[in-house]
């Protein structure tokens, strides 16, 4: 276990391989530890980093504020110790959000950005967070308990991923779930996305089958919008395509992506037979 103090409060994260830096940010349910499949694939050829951001996983649980502005200065001071000058980031959810929020405070910091099942306009989570629609699903339960139980929904293919995922969710801070959740839930990213700067790559992955995070509700990442981003759809999928059936799947396109020259990606032919030779598509 590696940590480090910022801002008098502890940051744990963890660290593979070797070469250009690439940094995982995991969502609003769980930690670092659902980015380990992808980190180890990447760490042949990138020095592959994880943190857990406050409030999750192993970082500082103490009582404070947690928004996506907080967590992009927090990832900001993080690559200020480490000695980091410029760094590809990877967002899961609320990760993906974090990463956006980087590249617009520090557009000059970010090599490129891979965002995954990521709102581009969180109001879209009042739907699955309002309380009418949350009592119709579970009765009268908690915030944490509903999202740890909508993620048990999700099929996550390594038995000891989906064990942790599920042992981290059910030890979070309800105040720090709702605070998340309001931040994200009032963060609009689809003007942000429009203004991002030119020479930063995007590529979005989201699964067709996302039940928390609607792949069609992404219009600014349209082909047609005249911004250099890239979208891609896996089908199937739901919402976490690097953890199910799809996991190769979106690997590939990671790795691809990473050494693309402003080439746009896709899910290539001979994937698609691998993949539904084992029936995921």
């Amino acid at each position: 276990m590696s940590a480090i103090y910022l801002d008098n409060r502890m940051v744990h994260y963890e660290v593979f391989g070797r070469g250009q830096p690439i940094l995982f940010l995991h969502s609003w349910l769980g930690s670092w530890r659902y980015w380990v499949p992808m980190m180890d694939l990447v760490a042949e050829r990138y020095r592959a980093y994880a943190i857990d951001f406050w409030g999750f996983g192993d970082s500082d649980r103490r009582h404070g504020t947690y928004t996506i502005d907080e967590y992009a200065q927090m990832v900001r001071a993080f690559m200020d110790e480490m000695g980091i000058q410029k760094i590809n980031v990877v967002g899961h959810g609320l990760g993906g959000m974090v990463a956006v929020q980087l590249a617009q405070m520090a557009p000059e910091r970010v090599i490129r950005l891979v965002l995954v099942s990521t709102p581009m306009d969180g109001s879209i989570l009042r739907e699955v967070a309002k309380p009418g629609a949350l009592s119709r699903l579970f009765g009268r339960s908690s915030v944490v308990e509903v999202w740890s139980k909508l993620i048990r929904q999700i099929p996550v293919d390594d038995p000891e991923v989906k064990q942790e995922l599920y042992e981290d969710t059910d030890n979070l801070s309800e105040v720090v779930i709702q605070s998340v959740q309001d931040s994200m839930m009032e963060t609009d990213l689809n003007q942000t996305l429009i203004t991002l700067d030119d020479a930063i790559p995007l590529l979005a992955v989201y699964g067709e089958k996302d039940t928390i995070v609607p792949a069609d509700h992404a219009t600014v990442l349209n082909h047609d919008s005249g911004r250099p981003h890239q979208l891609v759809i896996l089908p199937r999928a739901n919402h976490f395509p690097f953890l199910e059936g799809q996991s190769t799947t979106f690997g590939r396109l990671l790795m691809d992506f990473m050494v693309s020259q402003g080439t746009p990606v896709e899910i290539k032919e001979q994937w698609r037979r691998r993949v539904s030779q084992r029936e995921y598509l």
